[in-house]
């Protein structure tokens, strides 16, 4: 499902970064006295698949700051929790019925997971939060998170350590998505969950090969496109970020983490990076 085709094939940008592919982009230029560094992540990755780049410790020894998107802390994961749950006395249930019973038949015949245990567990988070957890869990084994492991990385080789955004600023994108919109597209993830597996699984391939244009369409796969969340949880925040990431490069050299699909696009920040005259190269994974 090619998402978004019909947009990112008239933007100059599209041509310029499909030439360019990586994960790791180094930022010179615009009046900046060292090069800094921007990598797109994944929010987890199959623990036999990870994949950490070689020469990620030099770059991070050649920087004295790092940023990801938001804080890693008890704080932090009560706030995102909240903004993954439905509201006390409502859950898939209420939202929607039909929802509900298509769900927790798929979880017993995919998963293994028993009714009591899904409706414990899973059945109080919002439609978006259960279309990750299906994929995560259909893994069948555990997961690394790369914004936890860069972290670790960065405080190992004693950078100063800071995130891009508050968690309620996220959480408050993630709210954006319309209810209706969220049940729909869970629905369809059901629906069509062996295909959206199979193109999990080139998502982890591709990573590595910073296929970005394939890797933005598969993010948005479970979003249906939808203009509103699109537009809340990528473009907006991009803009926002990238004051405080101009700010910390004119500081002193930064090394920059978020997810890769807030690199591609028009609103992206490679694309908010080159407009704002910085000059912009691949920096090959080993």
């Amino acid at each position: 499902m090619r998402l978004l085709a019909s947009v990112v094939s008239v933007l100059a940008f599209t041509s310029w970064s499909a030439a360019q592919n990586s994960i790791i982009w180094k930022i010179t230029g615009n009046g900046l006295k060292e090069p800094s560094y921007v990598m797109g992540t994944l929010k987890f990755i199959g623990e036999k698949e990870y994949y950490m780049p070689t020469n990620i410790q030099p770059l991070l020894r050649s920087c004295e700051q790092f940023a990801i998107e938001d804080r890693v802390d008890h704080h932090a994961q009560h706030e995102l929790n909240k903004a993954l749950h439905f509201p006390k006395g409502q859950s898939l249930a209420t939202a929607s019925p039909e929802v509900y019973a298509k769900t927790q038949a798929f979880f017993a015949r995919e998963l293994a997971i028993p009714q009591a245990t899904f409706d414990a567990r899973y059945a109080k988070l919002k439609p978006l939060a259960i279309s990750m957890t299906m994929i995560r869990l259909s893994l069948g084994e555990g997961v690394k998170f790369y914004d936890m492991e860069l972290l670790k990385m960065a405080k190992a080789n004693k950078l100063k350590t800071y995130s891009l955004e508050t968690i309620e600023r996220e959480a408050q994108a993630l709210n954006a998505y319309p209810m209706a919109d969220q049940l729909t597209a869970l629905s369809h993830s059901i629906e069509n969950f062996a295909a959206l597996k199979d193109e999990f699984k080139k998502l982890m391939a591709d990573y590595p090969k910073g296929e970005l244009e394939e890797i933005f369409q598969y993010t948005l796969h479970p979003i249906e496109n939808n203009p509103v969340f699109v537009n809340e949880f990528y473009t907006k925040r991009n803009a926002e970020w990238m004051e405080k990431i101009k700010k910390m490069m004119a500081q002193s050299p930064s090394f920059i983490a978020v997810g890769v699909s807030h690199l591609e696009g028009e609103g992206g920040l490679l694309a908010l990076l080159k407009k704002e005259g910085y000059t912009l190269e691949t920096v090959p994974v080993e």
